[in-house]
């Protein structure tokens, strides 16, 4: 077998594979063979006719396909072991070059190569806001609202109101947003988000039930819904109803009305809790969003093309439940958008799926520099736990599930690898914060300190020595606020010895109790 490698710009390398036709025609032989136990010859039983016949009944262009194809499953593991490729996925068949020697041309996809450069150096403050009384007010609001009675009145609208009416949106008269029905409170001031555009819902007011409206609005390219985005959109607007609302009070009624809360104190504590973990949610995702882009910036990646297309319909998959829980399918998505499916993917998906796979190699890169591990215990409690949650869970008809091996490893996997992910981005938070070199100097203290009274200068100057000369400074100041005054000046004499390289080390070097 003859091997040439041809690397690619795409981080694949092309393999040229010349086979000797000994090889090859034995191939052929076995393809006969195959042929022959599928096909039906007249005058012979399955398998059994000869080379001959079957090439003259079938030709050689099937025979030769077919025998490729058996050569292939066979030898593609040996023509990498010869190239001496660790491929990153499954290769392809690009091209038979030449038949008469058989010469096959495939392209491998290499692993990724990552190199994060002095990542160590990157540095992002993690300052994450407190929840203000302000947001713990408008959320019992908003909770206080859901709870409220509404009433219907025959008036005009007023700020306040509930109304329920029906929208639809025509862009030059063409239907880009079905009839769909709508219902929100009129002016709400905590309604931060109104939709379809800010301050909507003001439009309505005035108006009475069975009244229609037409609101005209120019959205700019920014919009994030891209039916609307860069277009002027005419809204009708039909009014269905129109009610009061009138709110319960907020005390330890209404927390035990909610049904968990023993008291309106231990609701607002549930509030509290509840908006300080959305809130730290939200800041982390933009912190490590902003963290890895820092990585990013200074990392080299190289991975192969297959990486991204896997990304790209994994997002798919995820975009296609998104549309079907608002009753809309990828079709009619794509046409609201006036977009071909493969325009649409080159111009929005790929680009994410690209920085998806870059940052996620960077992830896992980091992981394997600062040796990021899940302990053996908590993967043994994850196990359990989701023994225990699978064996609670009933099936369609109300009886405890079924539980197997591989329901139990696939969840759990996932479990691991969630925690293992936030094990590994909460280290680079801690490097970048300096977080995780304060820890590491105040362990070289504590370990210096349990040192000092016990043991010889040479121990104790063996430890100084493997502590970065970064934090030398800090642990000379922490010792000498600990140790005792004779110790003291030991192990100022000894960090003096090395910061001199020329001074000989002292006469009584490894003696128990060493004099001043």
């Amino acid at each position: 077998m003859k091997i040439e490698t041809i690397p690619q710009e795409d981080h694949q390398v092309k393999i040229e594979a010349e086979f000797e036709d000994e090889l090859f025609e034995s191939f052929k032989r076995r393809a006969a063979r195959k042929i022959a136990k599928q096909a039906k010859i007249p005058g012979f039983r399955p398998g059994k006719a000869p080379y001959d016949v079957v090439l003259r009944m079938y030709g050689e262009g099937v025979i030769n396909e077919e025998a490729v194809e058996l050569l292939i499953d066979e030898q593609y593991a040996k023509v990498l072991d010869e190239a001496t490729i660790e491929p990153s996925g499954p290769g392809a068949l690009k091209e038979i070059v030449s038949m008469e020697p058989l010469k096959l041309s495939f392209m491998v996809p290499l692993k990724p190569e990552i190199v994060l450069g002095d990542y160590k150096e990157i540095q992002l403050e993690y300052t994450p806001e407190a929840v203000s009384e302000d947001e713990i007010t408008e959320f019992l609001a908003r909770l206080q609202k859901n709870y409220a009675t509404a009433e219907p009145v025959d008036r005009a609208i007023e700020k306040g109101d509930l109304v329920y009416f029906k929208l639809k949106g025509l862009a030059n008269e063409e239907t880009i947003l079905e009839e769909l029905p709508v219902q929100f409170v009129v002016g709400d001031d905590q309604q931060k988000d109104n939709w379809p555009f800010e301050n909507f819902s003001n439009e309505l007011i005035g108006l009475k039930e069975s009244e229609d409206k037409e609101i005209e609005h120019t959205f700019g390219e920014e919009n994030e819904d891209d039916r609307f985005k860069g277009k002027t959109i005419k809204f009708v607007v039909n009014v269905q109803s129109v009610k009061t609302l009138s709110l319960p009070e907020l005390n330890d009624d209404f927390a035990k009305l909610l049904g968990q809360f023993e008291d309106y104190a231990a609701l607002e504590k549930a509030v509290r809790d509840q908006q300080e973990s959305n809130k730290k949610q939200e800041y982390d995702e933009k912190y490590f969003s902003e963290l890895i882009s820092k990585y990013a910036e200074q990392a080299t990646v190289k991975f192969p093309p297959f990486m991204v297309d896997e990304e790209i319909e994994q997002m798919f998959k995820s975009l296609e439940r998104d549309l079907k829980q608002q009753n809309l399918d990828v079709e009619t998505y794509l046409k609201l958008l006036k977009k071909e499916k493969e325009e649409y993917i080159e111009e929005n998906v790929r680009p994410a799926a690209i920085n998806r796979v870059k940052n996620s190699l960077i992830i896992e890169k980091f992981a394997q520099e600062e040796k990021v591990e899940v302990p053996k215990k908590d993967i043994d409690g994850i196990i359990n736990d989701t023994v225990q949650m699978l064996h609670n869970m009933p099936d369609q008809k109300g009886k405890k599930a079924k539980v197997t091996n591989e329901m139990v490893n696939n969840v759990a996997y996932n479990a691991i690898s969630r925690l293992y992910n936030q094990r590994t981005l909460e280290k680079m938070k801690a490097l970048a914060t300096g977080e995780l070199l304060l820890e590491e100097t105040q362990e070289a203290v504590k370990e210096v300190e349990e040192g000092v009274e016990g043991e010889s200068e040479v121990v104790i100057e063996e430890k100084l020595e493997v502590v970065s000369t970064e934090t030398q400074e800090i642990i000379e100041t922490s010792i000498a606020e600990e140790v005792e005054d004779d110790t003291e000046v030991v192990v100022e004499e000894k960090l003096e010895v090395e910061s001199s390289e020329t001074k000989d080390l002292p006469e009584n070097e490894g003696e128990e109790n060493p004099k001043e």
